[in-house]
């Protein structure tokens, strides 16, 4: 399908194809560009291999250095169609003669990458009921856990600053490795009724984290939550 200006006989324009059409050509053509027009934090994030990024809004009426050749064949795609379709017609009407628009990434059924290293974040992490003493992890980094405990109960409530991780391997929990025994500061802290804390377990010991089903004990109290990778 023929796309842009066509009124004038010297007009030039450009083709939506399908994905499909498009991942063909790319298997077969050695010589072409495919051109991603979202913006750089986009393109970080997922993009088609070998995509290069010259986003959508940088186009205005001068040819990009990325694009030398007017008569390249050039890929254009973005999230949903329409910046594509807006960056195409804009090098068209620069004269570029073999442009070739397929639509969004959202839709595309190929491979894709990401610039962006995975990090391990906090997924599930219910609250625990401890006997009227509610423990959730509510947070994560490389260096610790952090958790909150609630204490519903009527009395005071005990605990102190060891704790104990365990990974879930199948049906067992196993206790993480140390790199070294943690030494404890053996002192006792009490949570009035009715009231919260939050605390920190350091990590900075533990040989190894990574995704997976895991449960902290701490005093009297366990609860579980799930670590996994960002995508």
């Amino acid at each position: 399908m023929m796309t842009g200006c066509t009124a004038a006989s010297s007009a030039v324009s450009y083709r939506h194809i399908s994905q499909d059409e498009a991942i063909r050509i790319m298997e077969k053509e050695k010589d072409y560009i495919l051109l991603d027009v979202r913006t750089q934090e986009e393109y970080a994030q997922k993009h088609i291999p070998g995509a290069i990024c010259i986003p959508n809004e940088t186009i205005t009426d001068a040819p990009p250095m990325e694009l030398p050749d007017k008569d390249q064949l050039i890929l254009i795609y973005c999230r949903t169609g329409n910046r594509s379709k807006q960056a195409a017609q804009k090098l068209a009407d620069m004269g570029y003669t073999n442009i070739l628009e397929i639509g969004g990434i959202n839709i595309w059924m190929g491979e894709t990458v990401s610039d962006i290293e995975p990090v391990l974040m906090l997924d599930a992490h219910p609250a625990v009921d401890n006997d009227g003493i509610l423990f959730e992890v509510t947070g994560y980094d490389s260096q610790q856990l952090t958790a909150l405990i609630t204490n519903k109960t009527d009395a005071s409530f005990s605990y102190g600053e060891p704790f104990a991780l365990y990974r879930k391997e199948g049906d067992a929990w196993l206790p993480v490795e140390w790199e070294d025994e943690p030494v404890w500061i053996m002192i006792a802290y009490d949570l009035p009724p009715q009231e919260s804390v939050t605390v920190t377990c350091p990590l900075n010991g533990i040989l190894n984290i990574d995704s997976g089903e895991y449960k902290l004990e701490k005093s009297s109290l366990t609860t579980e939550f799930t670590l996994v990778y960002s995508e």
